[in-house]
């Protein structure tokens, strides 16, 4: 049947799977880069303390956020480079797959734009307003945080999210990552209306033809 070998909005989908796969690994690399960074500076601030005293740097708020936002930019990058896989094979073997599944490629599209976007809200309101929660304490006694903040001053160090280029860049990265998996969604919706007309619009000379077919008469009695 000649509808299994149509593939709608085939080079528009490819180009909007290709972007969304592009910006979720991007993202993904600013997620794990943050990860390590992070770790870096704990232990850069924990050197700059005498050895007597006991640091506590807690940065929970945004690290889950970011890691929720970094997870959804995984399964993007695997269903976006999948995707583009199954429109490959279709194009070579002509098996009508990556358009039969087009409902389930826009749903499982949105489906993480939505993930995306739930996450990076709280990202960016956490690296914009929020510190991370330093603590010291010598012998048991815990250091004030306005002897705290005189330290981290005299070091040139700052807790502030928004003071960090890697937490900047964790804020900024699954936005764009929403961005274009949203679009290649609507694309893959796109197209798969497109499908379901043409498939209707196949169907539709059959049943003309059919019904134009003559009745055939009955014996004279």
């Amino acid at each position: 049947m000649t509808q299994s070998f149509f593939i709608p909005l085939k080079f528009s989908r490819l180009i909007s799977l290709f972007f969304a796969f592009v910006w979720s690994v991007v993202a993904l690399a600013i997620g794990i880069n943050t990860v390590v960074t992070a770790n870096k500076d704990k232990k850069r601030i924990e050197a700059q303390v005498p050895s007597f005293a006991k640091v506590s740097l807690n940065a929970t708020d945004v690290s889950v956020a970011g890691a929720v936002a970094t997870i959804a930019s995984v399964f993007v990058a695997f269903l976006s480079v999948g995707y583009i896989v199954l429109m490959i094979v279709d194009a070579n073997t002509r098996s009508g797959v990556s358009t039969r599944t087009l409902p389930l490629q826009y749903i499982s599209l949105s489906f993480l734009a939505l993930w995306l976007f739930a996450s990076a809200i709280p990202v960016s309101l956490f690296v914009n307003t929020r510190s991370a929660k330093l603590s010291v304490s010598i012998a048991g006694i815990p250091i004030s945080d306005r002897t705290l903040q005189l330290i981290l001053d005299a070091l040139k160090l700052s807790t502030a999210y928004k003071d960090l280029n890697y937490l900047r860049l964790l804020a900024i990265f699954p936005w764009i990552a929403f961005v274009f998996t949203l679009v290649a969604a609507v694309v893959s919706f796109l197209a798969s209306s497109s499908a379901h007309k043409n498939a209707n619009a196949d169907e539709t000379p059959m049943v003309s033809k059919a019904e134009a077919k003559p009745r055939e008469r009955s014996p004279a009695v």
